[in-house]
């Protein structure tokens, strides 16, 4: 069978299933990727119930790196060319690994054997599922939850940089549209949210620049946290989806 090389990109997400906390851990180099993979045909889930789950049904710090290591040294090393883990996720008190496999019947096996030399009994479910429906579907952040990645990203940054990210300080988003009309439509919006609005119009291409269609943007500002950052883009991109235009992101001046 053919080796596909899979791209890694790793992100951890918190998300809400049936109105729950989840947490997701995706790595999102498969969504860069043609998907579904050719031959990978079969979604093979193995749950764990967790020994000591907090309020959310997450594992604290101490179980969270026993599973980590059963992770690293128990399970990935069973699997072949023909498999790939997609994902884990925890959820109400247990975590699943999410494996996309050539083949199943060999691959279960060799999963229930990794968890023998430990405490857990595992639980596996083998889905068919040729479209990849559960990792785009379920698993893959939506556009919400992708911009909080993103945004974690950020905080992260200006964590590193010496930023007290809990102090407010002005802020700038952006947003692009194809026609002038999504942005005026968008522009009320916006200051009806609070925004003051730094520049809108369209976007001139630079000399040099390949020739393309018109576009129009608005760069936004409005004090906030870099803690506190989730809602006001959350906000833009509802914005954005209802006038044809699309969020493109945030920055920020560093405070310390």
């Amino acid at each position: 069978m053919q080796k596909i090389e899979i791209p890694e990109n790793w992100a951890v997400y918190i998300g809400r299933v049936e109105d729950k906390p989840a947490m997701f851990r995706v790595n999102l180099g498969l969504g860069e990727i043609d998907l579904p993979l050719p031959q990978f045909t079969y979604c093979v889930q193995v749950s764990v119930p967790l020994k000591n789950p907090d309020q959310n049904g997450f594992s604290f710090d101490k179980e969270r790196n026993v599973l980590y290591n059963i992770e690293d040294t128990l399970l990935i090393p069973k699997l072949k060319e023909t498999d790939l883990l997609a994902a884990v996720f925890s959820f109400e008190g247990s975590i699943t690994w999410y494996f996309y496999s050539q083949d199943a019947a060999t691959l279960v096996p060799l999963l229930e054997e990794a968890f023998n030399t430990t405490d857990y009994t595992a639980e596996v479910e083998v889905v068919t599922d040729p479209e990849w429906k559960t990792y785009s579907e379920f698993l893959y952040p939506n556009i919400y939850e992708y911009q909080s990645i993103k945004n974690s990203e950020v905080q992260r940054h200006c964590e590193e940089s010496g930023d007290h990210t809990d102090q407010q300080r002005p802020i700038e988003h952006w947003l692009y549209f194809d026609t002038e009309k999504d942005m005026n439509n968008a522009l009320s919006k916006v200051i009806a949210l609070g925004y003051k609005v730094e520049d809108s119009g369209r976007v001139e291409p630079e000399e040099g620049d390949t020739p393309q269609e018109p576009y129009y943007h608005l760069i936004l500002s409005k004090v906030n946290t870099v803690d506190d950052i989730n809602s006001d883009t959350w906000d833009l991109i509802d914005v954005a989806l209802d006038t044809n235009g699309q969020y493109d992101g945030w920055e920020t001046v560093l405070v310390k």
